[in-house]
């Protein structure tokens, strides 16, 4: 079986048969595709904002958010700060930025489960590790796609970027002000984190033979420890 033809079983797998999905991952361990997946939604949900997007609100609106206690003069300056940029500067900046921190986040994940796996002498490597991590978070993409929508389905351009994501549990669930506190945090996470919890829990009991609480501990404590600080944060 060629690598395009396992990453395609893989990817249909991977909301289909989850199980199965890790079982082809153990035996071959593809990057690109679900690597260039995820890019691209991405890139192309910040694509389609900055090129439909009212700038000029926009501008307005991040003022508003960060001016705090500043003087009407410093929120003129950060104004024409934020006006110097073109939208397409802006949106460049943005997508090298999700990109950057994609790659980090799947990097630093791989390297928890490494250490993890070498502290119970499993035996896989991070390359592997680095492969789990990006399948297995292939489910945030409906997130990118619902962004895709609702940009879409704007009328008027004035999209606020903290609104974005019409399956983040603020949006759907409690509908507070998503620019500051719980509200922040509730918005910039949605309901597929219950999805990709689910399936590295599977994942990860496959591949190590554990148990599945055991394994869910193990896959859910960098997510539970990045909420408890953003909690706090709050």
């Amino acid at each position: 079986m060629s690598d395009s033809t396992s990453s395609l079983n893989i990817l249909v797998n991977i909301f289909a048969s989850p199980v199965n999905a890790y079982e082809d991952l153990q035996k071959n361990y593809p990057i690109l595709l679900p690597l260039l997946l995820s890019m691209s939604i991405s890139l192309l949900a910040i694509i389609l904002l900055y090129s439909s997007i009212d700038y000029h609100w926009l501008i307005d609106h991040m003022v508003e958010l960060q001016s705090g206690d500043t003087s009407p003069a410093q929120q003129e300056q950060m104004r024409k700060a934020m006006g110097s940029m073109s939208p397409r500067s802006m949106g460049m900046i943005a997508g090298a930025s999700i990109v950057i921190m994609s790659v980090v986040i799947y990097s630093l994940y791989a390297g928890y489960l490494l250490v993890i796996s070498n502290l119970n002498n499993d035996g896989i490597g991070f390359k592997k590790w680095f492969s789990f991590v990006v399948w297995s978070f292939l489910p945030a993409l409906l997130g990118g796609v619902a962004s895709i929508v609702t940009i879409l389905s704007s009328s008027n351009g004035q999209i606020a970027p903290e609104r974005l994501n019409p399956l983040s549990l603020n949006e759907l669930i409690f509908n507070l002000d998503p620019s500051d506190g719980m509200g922040s945090f509730l918005a910039s996470t949605d309901i597929s984190i219950f999805w990709i919890l689910t399936i590295m829990t599977l994942g990860y009991a496959k591949w190590t033979q554990r148990a599945y609480f055991n394994s869910f501990l193990l896959v859910s404590a960098p997510f539970l420890g990045y909420y408890a600080i953003r909690i706090l944060m709050a």
